[in-house]
């Protein structure tokens, strides 16, 4: 019984060894396909090593503080053309007034 469980594990194992050693892929095709594989990962760390430089000649840091004074002079513009729509107002109707003034003369 022994001797029998020791030949079906070892027939196995050939087995096993056979259709793992021939599972059907040519080496010419594996080749290939590792060589793909390699160029492929070349392709990529040149990518990144481009997109690391890009960000590098970015500085983001330099262009969040340009974002952030451009918006300070744009707020600083509106405050300055609130203030002169303020005294635009203020003439307007200081100008209505004198008219008001000057039609009430004329129909004396």
């Amino acid at each position: 019984m022994e001797k029998t469980k020791m030949l079906i594990f070892l027939l196995s194992a050939f087995l096993i060894f056979f259709v793992i050693s021939a599972c059907g892929i040519d080496k010419e095709e594996y080749e290939g396909v590792v060589a793909e594989l390699k160029q492929t990962k070349a392709e990529l760390e040149q990518a990144n090593s481009k997109i690391d430089e890009i960000e590098k000649s970015l500085d983001l840091p330099n262009i969040n503080t340009d974002i952030m004074e451009k918006l300070r002079s744009a707020q600083q513009k509106a405050g300055d053309l609130s203030a002169k729509v303020k005294d635009l107002t203020m003439e307007n109707e200081q100008l209505r007034e004198e008219l008001a003034k000057m039609k009430a003369k004329i129909k004396e």
